[in-house]
This record gives C-alpha cells, structure tokens and sequence, in this order.
C-alpha cells in the first residue's frame, strides 16, 4: 500500500510541475537541446576540385574530396541530399559527381541559394590550382575559369547567416577580402603571394574529424582546432624533408578582410580565431539532431 501510495503521490508532484509550467531541471535542459537544434536547421556542403595536370597531385585532391565526403555523410552526418560534390574531369572521383565547370558551379550554387535558409549553415571547399591574373585569383576549372570576385557573388546569394570557406589553392589569400562577410570563416591554403600546390588541405580535412585535434578535451572538434592541427602536420612535411616553406595557411573570421596566420591566438591578437573555435561540425548534439532530422 505503501508503494502505491509513494507512486501516486510522484505523479501528482509531476502533474503539478506541468500544470504550472515548471518543469524539472532534467526537462529543461532537454528543452535547451531541443532549442539549440532548432536555431541551427541545416548544414549544406559544396565540395569543388579544380584542374591538376601534375599526377600525384591530382591524386592528392581526389583523396582531400573522398574525406571530406565521407566527413560530411559518416562524421557529419549531414543528409546526403545536402552535399555536392564537383570534379575536374580527369579525376578518379565520379560517384556522386559532376564536372567541375563554370556552369555547373554556378548552377549548383544558385541551387542552394534557392534551398538555404538564414537558420542553415553552409560550407564551400575548393581544392586544386588556380593562378592570379591581373589583381584577380583565377580558380583553374575544366573549360572557363571563376575569378574570385565572381565566386563571391554567388556565394553571397546564399542566405545561411553562418559559412565556412575553404579555398585550398595556390594565392588563396587574396581571396580574403571578397568573400569574408559577418558570420564567414575564411580558410586560405596559402597566403596572396605564395603561388605553389598547396599541402594543408592534406591535412586540414582529415584534421576535422581527428580526436587529437580536440585540444581543450570538450569531445568536439572546432574549425579552429582543426586548423590549428593542419598548420602543425603541414609544417612538419616541410621541416622533415628540409624543403623551403612554400605555404602559410590563414584564417579570417572577423569580416575585416585580413586573414591571420596564428588564429589561435586570437584571445590576445583580439584577432581571427574566436568565430571558428565556436564552430563544430562534430560533437555538438544541435548539429547532429539538424542533420539527422532536418
């Protein structure tokens, strides 16, 4: 009689809570998760890989493409809907893929600016050469090439009020200033006057799904962390082969234009760096709850 008496009087405590609108601490947390989830709806990812003639590195591009689409489907767990993937036509990637030219980035661009709300998120990754033509940053596609400038137009037709950019390619940085907005992180491979094949993407894209990027031990990997982890692993394939740096990768977060090369300083730089360590992909139950139910 007891018991019963012990299980009926929980039920009316409960009813009680309800009735007043004061839910258990419990409940109210899962209320703040449930909210978190629905401020962010969607993550949309565009994966783009430009011209290489030299071999290996084209094969170095399509390994950067299949990590990040299998980030993006397995890690992420963005729907698969929400991912496209582009490539130059001699890549070895094809499922899932169109060719990389003009049209179809434009077309898939406009396509996701059509979809993408201001709640949603968005990621752009460009990996391959590109070459600067006169002040302009050419990215190198099959067929026409996109000058930064007209990349930038199209990206700013997309409303989502959180982006990351990643251009990983020789003169990125001279990108910068075009593309950065309020809410963008923009990830350059290289600096504007470093001209060469870039190695950070590498690195960077693997570095976003690695636990020991996950430095402050929190169980998720911020856009920070992981750049933070890629500029090391990158440096160090240079020092260990006593090959000349040819590539500074920088980050701008801040909308003014100029990108750091030590965001991770940014607590005393008052710089780039405090956006992306606020940005996760993984780990964080409101991305994945977007993903799996947006």
């Amino acid at each position: 009689m007891k018991t019963s008496i012990s299980n009926i009087q929980r039920i009316l405590v409960l009813s009680l809570f309800i009735s007043s609108g004061k839910l258990p601490v419990m409940q109210a947390r899962g209320a703040e998760t449930s909210q978190a989830s629905a401020d962010i709806k969607n993550t949309y990812a565009l994966i783009v890989s430009g011209i290489n003639k030299d071999p290996n590195d084209r094969l170095a591009k399509d390994r950067i493409v299949t990590n990040l689409r299998k980030f993006f489907l397995s890690d992420a767990k963005l729907r698969p809907e929400h991912v496209s993937i582009l490539v130059a036509d001699n890549s070895a990637v094809r499922e899932g893929a169109r060719t990389s030219t003009v049209d179809n980035l434009s077309q898939t661009l406009a396509t996701f600016a059509a979809k993408i709300q201001p709640a949603d998120r968005f990621v752009f990754y460009y990996t391959g050469q590109a070459n600067t033509v006169a002040g302009k940053l050419r990215l190198n596609l099959p067929g026409q090439d996109i000058t930064h400038q007209d990349l930038a137009e199209c990206i700013n037709q997309i409303k989502a009020s959180s982006m990351m950019i990643v251009l990983d390619c020789p003169g990125a940085g001279l990108a910068a200033k075009a593309i950065t907005g309020k809410g963008r992180i923009v990830v350059c491979g290289c600096e504007a006057q470093q001209h060469y094949s870039t190695k950070f993407g590498e690195y960077f894209a693997p570095a976003l799904a690695d636990p020991n990027s996950d430095t402050d031990g929190n169980g998720k990997v911020s856009v920070l962390e992981a750049f933070t982890l890629a500029c090391k692993q990158s440096e160090d394939w240079y020092r260990q082969r006593n090959l000349l740096k040819t590539e500074t990768p920088v980050l701008e977060d801040n909308a003014d234009g100029v990108p750091s090369p030590q965001p991770w300083r940014y607590e005393s730089d008052k710089a780039d760096g405090l956006l992306a360590s606020k940005f996760f992909l993984v780990g964080d139950p409101a991305i994945v709850m977007a993903g799996l139910t947006g």
